[in-house]
């Protein structure tokens, strides 16, 4: 609950427009699409909504719970559960007013940019200078400041723009007792260009691996860096997602490369990194993007053994690659590198861009922005992975392997759509230096058999990883987090000690930034769950810690 003192004060800080506690609103921010396993679940409803517009607005917000023992969440675009609260009490402070690009300078190549700015707005405004930016695999409706800051995301375009966080320049943090911390180059006054000084830098703990999910204050300004883009200041096209028809620019060019095997596809993608070549490089099931665009065709293949097989085996070693170039010369050259490297490795390559003008006007803009991400909620209403990784290529594809044997099990039990087990979506980064995978499931959240699946499932993808030596992803899930911290360095010990540094009144929601709770092991096999606990157990860091 809120007093009617405190939401008075809102209201004159904000202006009363700005403001609301109407319980019809407040649950529009409660249920929130992704990460919500079951169709009953939704998040603690806000005990307000604040929309401010300048950094000082949010400041006061800031203040105002601090004074009164209330506690804020910040929320831009917005993409799951983790935007929203953890628990009662809390004040979401929607950021959608603080939508501009304040800056492109195109000589040094960065942006500067507010929270609601999305990946499409920003990208749309670099092209006209030749310039673009990452966005990541949740698609351009996505905020690249929360991406940068606050969470995570990886995007198809790793290979040639890195990863979010590594972009990330100045910053303006608005800390949890409402102070401003400037990060990074603006720190010392001397502009957005670098994150890392002169002037203080704090990347490892503003954002460290995931970020705070709003769990260690509110990034109301941040600046980005932007790449090269060869291509034209704007595409002239019609329609959407699958309808998007469009000329395709001269200077790009989409080759989908078949590779015989595990091996030739592995060691194909260092050497495409080593080469220095692909704007995207990424891998996708053919039956995962079936599973997504023709939902219905898919389901008649059922019992189609031998077409089941092509479509799963014959098409399982398979990497999507746009090269993109500045001048024809360049192109070509690109293009006979590519050649020499599918041709050592016995591989095959379409170009559809050019080669098959259908589809190419088709995929051009879905790859290059990557509109066609929604299409991932189409099959059963709601999807998942299997605890996202970030290793070496090769140990990605071993994971990827063992992987879909745990998928194919769980589709035979019906405990998850078929989308022929192989699904995983893996991109390479920075040349090849890491990479990362994701093994996607789709499922119907109203069948209780598939919602009752998800926790035995995760535990599966969870001892495969272990098996393999892997980190287990994205632990911003308190359950995840009590239980393989102690194993990963007790990373969240540290975080908790930061987030007491930073604040000391408890005022930021850091229930997924710092939260633990325990894993309902209820619907796990009683020998999967002990085999879970002792491979934990035998990889629990063990040095003793420093009290909170």
């Amino acid at each position: 609950m809120i007093t009617d003192r405190a939401y008075s004060e809102l209201e004159e800080a904000l202006g009363r427009e700005n403001v609301s506690r109407e319980p019809a609103l407040l649950d529009g921010y409660a249920w929130q699409p992704s990460f919500n396993t079951d169709p009953d679940i939704w998040v603690p409803r806000p005990a307000a909504v604040a929309l401010p517009a300048t950094t000082p607005e949010v400041q006061a917000v800031v203040r105002l719970c601090n004074e009164h023992g209330l506690k804020f969440k910040a929320f831009s675009t917005g993409w799951g559960a983790h935007g929203g609260p953890t628990e009662e009490g809390v004040v979401q402070i929607d950021l959608r007013r603080m939508d501009r690009i304040l800056a492109i300078d195109e000589l040094n190549m960065y942006a500067v940019v507010e929270p609601y700015v999305s990946g499409a707005q920003l990208q749309a405004e670099a092209m006209k200078l030749g310039l673009n930016t990452h966005i990541i695999g949740a698609g351009p409706a996505c905020s690249p400041l929360a991406s940068a800051t606050a969470c995570w995301g990886v995007g198809w375009d790793g290979q040639y723009m890195s990863y979010s966080p590594r972009n990330l320049l100045g910053v303006e943090w608005v800390l949890p007792d409402g102070e401003i911390l400037n990060l990074g180059s603006l720190g010392s006054g001397a502009g957005w260009f670098s994150g890392d000084g002169p002037g203080p830098s704090l990347r490892g703990i503003m954002r460290g691996y995931v970020g705070a999910m709003g769990g260690n204050g509110i990034f109301t300004k941040c600046a980005l860096k932007l790449f090269n883009w060869p291509g034209p200041p704007a595409s002239e096209g019609s329609g959407m997602l699958l309808d998007y028809a469009a000329e395709v620019p001269e200077e790009l060019r989409f080759y989908i490369c078949f590779f015989p095997d595990r091996k030739a596809f592995a060691d194909a993608g260092y050497h495409l990194g080593e080469a220095e070549i692909g704007y995207v490089v990424s891998k996708a099931s053919t039956a995962g993007y079936l599973l997504n665009i023709l939902p219905h065709l898919l389901k008649k293949l059922e019992g189609k053994s031998a077409l089941r097989a092509v479509m799963r085996d014959s098409l399982k070693y398979l990497l999507m690659v746009v090269l993109a170039s500045d001048s024809p010369q360049e192109l070509a050259y690109q293009e006979s590198v590519l050649d020499s490297i599918l041709d050592e490795h016995r591989a095959v390559g379409m170009e559809l861009f050019h080669g098959i003008p259908a589809l190419g006007s088709m995929f051009w803009l879905n790859f290059l922005r990557v509109t066609i991400i929604p299409l991932i909620y189409r099959p059963g209403g709601q999807f998942s992975t299997g605890w996202p990784k970030d290793e070496t290529w090769d140990e990605l594809v071993d994971y990827a392997e063992y992987s879909q044997k745990t998928k194919e099990e769980w589709i035979g039990r019906g405990g998850i759509l078929d989308d022929m087990g192989d699904c995983a979506w893996m991109t390479l980064y920075e040349n090849s230096a890491y990479a990362h995978c994701e093994e996607i499931f789709a499922y119907d959240p109203r069948n209780r058999t598939h919602t009752e699946s998800i926790g035995p499932l995760s535990v599966d993808f969870a001892i495969t990883a272990i098996e393999q030596c892997m980190e287990q992803g994205f632990n911003f899930d308190p359950r995840m987090r009590k239980l393989f911290a102690p194993m990963q360095g007790n990373y969240n010990h540290w975080q908790r000690l930061v987030s007491e540094a930073l604040d000391p009144r408890e005022a930021a929601d850091a229930g997924f930034y710092t939260g633990e709770a325990d894993f309902d092991l209820s619907s796990v096999e009683e020998g999967k769950i002990s085999k879970l606990l002792k491979l934990v157990r035998e990889r629990t860091w063990s040095d003793p810690l420093p009290p909170y």
